[in-house]
């Protein structure tokens, strides 16, 4: 198994763990009908996967190293991001973090190509690249 070289933190503010789970993962629109034509299956082949996160971040991201922990009320998980990080980060993201109710965690492994210059997005906040703890 490959060591991880470091996972990305984000924090966002989610109403529900679907709207979460649609914004951090990639989704298919229903396939096109056996008799659509040439171009409105090409069309269809374009606009998929759907995947805001992606879009939002505008790099190439593998998904399967992608988590998404959401939980209702005002704060995230941060006993399930301590099982992640050392303790001494976490308190770090959590002084940082206001309004959130969501961990997006992606693993640098995830990262495709060049290495992103990460930021903060209209629905994310970027707390940097933090060692996994062991």
């Amino acid at each position: 198994m490959l060591k991880s070289s470091g996972i990305h933190v984000f924090t966002a503010l989610f109403a529900t763990n679907e709207e979460a789970s649609a914004f951090g993962h990639p989704r298919w629109e229903p396939e096109p009908s056996q008799d659509s034509s040439e171009e409105e299956y090409t069309a269809w082949e374009d606009r998929n996967p759907i995947w805001p996160m992606k879009s939002e971040l505008g790099c190439s991201i593998d998904n399967d190293f992608v988590e998404i922990i959401w939980k209702s009320g005002k704060e995230p998980d941060w006993d399930y991001l301590v099982s992640r990080l050392d303790l001494t980060q976490v308190t770090k993201i959590r002084r940082q973090t206001q309004m959130a109710n969501t961990l997006v965690l992606i693993d640098h492994m995830a990262i495709g190509g060049e290495p992103p210059e990460f930021m903060s997005t209209g629905k994310l906040t970027y707390h940097g690249r933090h060692k996994a703890s062991s």
